[in-house]
């Protein structure tokens, strides 16, 4: 039974986050506070390579509809708490606007993006709806279609070759999705003989989604909360989402396009992290089957693995401090994990990348270090 409550950990965080709020003064930093020192303190722990207690799904699946329910109460309840003038001082509403940035991202995200990647109806379609949150309705065509099938290929809009920094890849992933998007649904329509307004169309109806979500947040909150409230989907969630896919594959590469191997995804494996992440975090196993639910993943112990999540967003803020940390994990990647076309298509992007000091062989101490690790 403690596997099922370890989950009730992110359900119970969004309610104080709502406790906060509501409660004003220093209290609206008591959401984000509580969740950074959990995630802080894991940065300490080993890793968690347990499996999980799945005899009664049903059970898991309960939990992550409240937690998405909850994560849209709070938007919901932020937008009404701005609209009312709730927050009367510019500290509390920067502590209120960070709690939601935090919240938002590491509670939220990872419940919808479990839910669209169900089979079950009524879990996609909530994950669908949850997609609103990320104000990114149109999400899941490119991360179906595009992400888990060029995965660690330039084709991939989510993919950050070596050499690029966050900022660059953030102007490049936001433009290169929306032209995706656009023009995987393009096809569909024009394949079907509809004209691009058709109701049909699903770039429409997730139009519609956006839009409405928007208009509710405008009825509760005025057009304060809505500002509010969008800007925090876009600065939270959505450009965090972001900052994890940079990190996620960050410089990998495949010599097979198409077909997806356990070392092409770094894995992060603290407790607490796998948790509050709905093991997205556990990645190996979600990209080998994308419908397998968060509970029947399989750690990959022996796998690539970076530094706790947390740490791997704040350095991927400062791209020196990022370059410094990822390279040696590359160049280890390129000699313990790489194929040898791998190892040939890695070498050209270090050249590329003005990384053509990663190539160079390493002592032969070096050498027995990495074959014995």
């Amino acid at each position: 039974m403690l596997d099922y409550l370890k989950y009730t950990l992110s359900p119970l965080l969004l309610l104080v986050s709502a406790y906060g709020l509501w409660s004003g003064g220093n209290h609206v930093w008591l959401g984000g506070g509580v969740l950074l020192g959990i995630l802080l303190f894991d940065a300490f722990l080993a890793p968690d390579h347990s499996l999980r207690d799945s005899r009664y799904p049903w059970l898991y699946d309960s939990i992550v509809c409240i937690q998405l329910t909850l994560a849209f109460g709070l938007i919901l309840l932020y937008a009404w708490l701005i609209g009312s003038g709730h927050f009367t001082t510019v500290a509390q509403q920067t502590g209120a606007f960070i709690t939601m940035l935090i919240t938002q991202f590491v509670l939220a995200t990872p419940a919808l993006h479990e839910m669209f990647h169900r089979e079950n109806t009524f879990l996609r379609w909530f994950g669908r709806l949850g997609m609103v949150m990320i104000f990114d309705p149109w999400r899941e065509i490119t991360h179906v279609v595009t992400h888990h099938v060029h995965t660690v290929t330039p084709t991939d809009p989510d993919y950050a070759r070596r050499g690029e920094n966050l900022y660059r890849h953030l102007l490049h992933t936001f433009r290169e999705q929306i032209i995706e998007s656009y023009q995987l649904e393009k096809r569909l329509w024009t394949k079907r003989g509809r004209p691009w307004w058709h109701p049909r169309n699903a770039w429409v109806w997730r139009a519609g989604l956006l839009l409405g979500f928007v208009v509710l947040l405008h009825l509760i909150g005025g057009w304060s909360g809505a500002v509010a409230g969008v800007a925090v989907c876009l600065l939270g969630p959505r450009t965090f989402l972001e900052i994890f896919n940079y990190c996620q594959h960050y410089g990998l590469v495949t010599g097979k396009p198409g077909r997806f191997e356990n070392h092409q995804t770094w894995n992060h494996l603290t407790p607490f992290v796998r948790i509050l992440a709905l093991e997205i975090t556990n990645h190996a196993g979600h990209h080998q089957d994308g419908y397998k639910p968060f509970y029947e993943l399989v750690p990959d112990r022996d796998g690539p693995k970076q530094p706790q999540f947390l740490v791997c967003v704040l350095l991927a803020c400062v791209p020196p401090l990022w370059f410094m940390m990822i390279r040696p994990l590359l160049r280890d990647w390129d000699r313990r994990y790489a194929s040898p076309q791998e190892r040939e298509i890695a070498a050209a992007e270090n050249i590329r990348a003005g990384w053509a000091d990663l190539n160079d062989e390493p002592e032969p101490a070096q050498r027995r270090h990495a074959v014995a690790a």
